[in-house]
């Protein structure tokens, strides 16, 4: 017995002991914390200084896209190259230069040049004019990314392109023998429309494309973008991850497969449509005029006949339905633009290319996708900061405040409202960090200037 009380008194004491020690580490607890947090918060501003963070680097191609996207991998990097074009180059620089100076800052101390990923967002010139240039033989690439729009085998993907090409080279007939009747004034008008069909004609960007789908040293595989959806997994093409690019997650919100929006990516085949389709087979290239050339009469005598005027203002109507039809075939090749966010280690960045309404529309009314489209921290500005692109209802409601864009643009006389002052002033009003390309001099902030390239790290 007595040893049982005794035995009883130890674990009494013991637990009396054990209490005490709670006791003590609950007090000590506030004393504790106070020490953690400015603990965690030096590793996480040590972590921001330490070169965990994505590079941007955007060229100044002129009227074009060129945008070099660098990421950490452990203590190497990896490379992604969206686009490389242009349609009319900055002052001074020729896109040989560009392509020179890309190859330069991808070339590693070995001397090879190597680049992970190169992405053709759409088959515009002023996207992929320059992978036309033989340098891009001895880069290594390890994958190339384009919309399924450019799928070599698929059926619907030949159909568009053949509908759109086919529509490019009639109207590039029509209008190169339409502007030999016009006046100065006419013929400034009318180079507006026949830059745009040049930027989409295929026999223009004939040795880009083969570059893209045949070309660069490595063997590179391709991906056609979104790939076709995996049996009982409906969204699975539409996010995927690469070996190419360890650690980054791939969202691809455009093009889209669906029937309805495919039928943006379809030029107009009406009326004007098929004037213009009929001109190839026309002598002289021209379409029919909208009216007779010949003065008509009212049925009763006497009213008088229509004014030479009023039949030039007929004709220069009907030629601007014709002109319109450049404008929808421009909107239908952007409509097959890749519209991509990178997400890395919790950071998104979005690249649309020049993708217009339809793939927009569409990403916004995913819930998924409103979701990602709310947290990017960097913003490339679709379509050189054009009308058609940048939805302000994306800006006003998704994107954060605070964070970086980049516009590849430049002013010219036939487009003199690109980019488009009321979305930059919306961007302003949002706090957000715009660089333009044509204004290096004034990119401060976040942004750093080096010859003719700016450069911009966003933290991951």
């Amino acid at each position: 017995m007595a040893t049982r009380k005794k035995g009883a008194r130890t674990r009494r004491s013991t637990a009396t002991v054990a209490a005490a020690k709670r006791s003590a580490r609950k007090t000590a607890k506030p004393a504790v914390k106070k020490k953690t947090k400015p603990a965690a918060k030096k590793s996480a501003a040590a972590k921001g200084a330490s070169g965990k963070h994505a590079t941007i680097r955007m060229y100044n191609v002129g009227f074009g896209d060129a945008f070099l996207v660098t990421v950490p991998n452990g203590t190497t990097q990896r490379r992604i190259l969206f686009d490389c074009g242009s349609i009319e180059a900055a002052p001074g620089i020729t896109m040989k230069g560009i392509v020179d100076r890309i190859v330069q800052d991808v070339t590693d101390a070995d001397g090879v040049a190597r680049i992970d990923v190169v992405v053709a967002t759409h088959r515009h010139k002023d996207h992929v004019s320059g992978f036309g240039n033989a340098a891009w033989d001895d880069v290594e690439v390890g994958e190339v990314w384009m919309p399924w729009t450019e799928h070599p085998t698929d059926a619907e993907a030949r159909r568009i392109r053949n509908i759109q090409s086919g529509l490019a080279l009639g109207l590039t007939t029509t209008l190169t023998a339409r502007a030999a009747a016009l006046g100065a004034a006419e013929k400034k008008e009318l180079r507006r429309y026949q830059d745009i069909v040049a930027n989409a004609l295929m026999l223009a960007n004939d040795k880009a494309m083969k570059t893209l789908h045949s070309g660069f040293a490595g063997n590179p595989e391709r991906r056609f973008l979104p790939e076709k959806p995996e049996p009982g997994k409906p969204g699975h093409h539409r996010t995927f991850s690469t070996t190419a690019l360890p650690g980054v997650k791939v969202h691809v919100l455009g093009p889209s497969r669906s029937r309805d929006i495919i039928r943006d990516m379809d030029p107009p085949k009406g009326e004007s449509f098929l004037r213009l389709h009929g001109a190839l087979k026309s002598p002289s290239g021209m379409p029919p005029p909208p009216f007779p050339s010949e003065p008509r009469h009212d049925q009763n005598p006497g009213t008088g006949t229509m004014l030479q005027d009023d039949l030039d203002a007929i004709q220069r109507a009907g030629s601007l339905s014709d002109l319109a039809v450049a404008v929808a075939l421009d909107k239908a090749v952007n409509g097959t633009s890749l519209m991509l966010v990178l997400e890395i280690a919790g950071s998104y960045l979005l690249f649309p290319g020049d993708a217009q309404w339809g793939t927009w529309l569409a990403a916004m009314a995913d819930p998924e996708w409103r979701d990602i489209l709310s947290r990017v921290s960097f913003y490339k500005i679709g379509h050189h900061g054009s009308h058609n692109a940048t939805p302000r209802k994306f800006v006003d409601e998704m994107m954060p405040e605070h964070i970086c864009a980049m516009a590849s643009t430049l002013t010219r006389d036939i487009w003199p409202d690109i980019p488009r002052l009321p979305l930059l002033t919306q961007l302003a009003n949002k706090h957000v960090d715009v660089a333009r390309s044509d204004r290096q001099s004034k990119a401060g902030g976040p942004f750093r200037v080096d010859q003719g390239v700016v450069e911009a790290r966003i933290p991951l």
